[in-house]
């Protein structure tokens, strides 16, 4: 065995399509996992697997909206199943990316959620209450009220860090 990687054949065309069905896929599926209530260390691993299994994806063939959004979905795993570090990583590219990119205002408003809830997994009270009154007043901006809800229910639930041990 060589170690050789194997070059996946035929026109490019099919070959992007294979990429964007996989990167919606694995998006899909991360979040699928996210909305279930009960979640076991397994399902933590396939969640945050998928997220960034979509990310690469998108990498491969999506737009750069598409990739901010790929680095939104993995800071969003990575709170969830207690990975801070990772989360505030991904979040600061997502937002960085969405400021470069000037995305719709409720790309922005995401932004400014996965922030604050990336600052609520790492134990950063004040970040995530500033995040939070970020993201509240660029929800004001959003003209559709089904993407203004979509982030306004992620608000919603977002966690209070827990406190600190003194």
């Amino acid at each position: 065995m060589s170690g050789d990687v194997p070059v996946v054949e035929g026109p490019d065309d099919e070959v992007a399509g294979w990429h964007r069905r996989f990167a919606i896929e694995l998006f899909n599926r991360s979040w699928d996992l996210l909305e279930q209530t009960d979640h076991s260390p397994d399902d933590d691993a396939e969640m945050l697997a998928a997220a960034f299994g979509s990310a690469f994806h998108w990498a491969q063939v999506g737009t750069a909206e598409n990739r901010a959004l790929g680095d939104y979905q993995i800071a969003k795993v990575a709170s969830h199943v207690g990975q801070p570090a990772l989360a505030l990583h991904y979040a600061r590219r997502t937002l960085e990316a969405i400021e470069i990119g000037h995305f719709g205002h409720w790309q922005v408003a995401a932004a400014y959620e996965g922030m604050a809830r990336a600052c609520a997994a790492a134990g950063d009270s004040a970040g995530r209450d500033y995040w939070v009154q970020r993201c509240t007043i660029a929800l004001g901006a959003v003209p559709d009220a089904a993407d203004r809800s979509v982030v306004a229910e992620q608000l919603l639930n977002l966690p209070h860090p827990p406190p600190q041990e003194e």
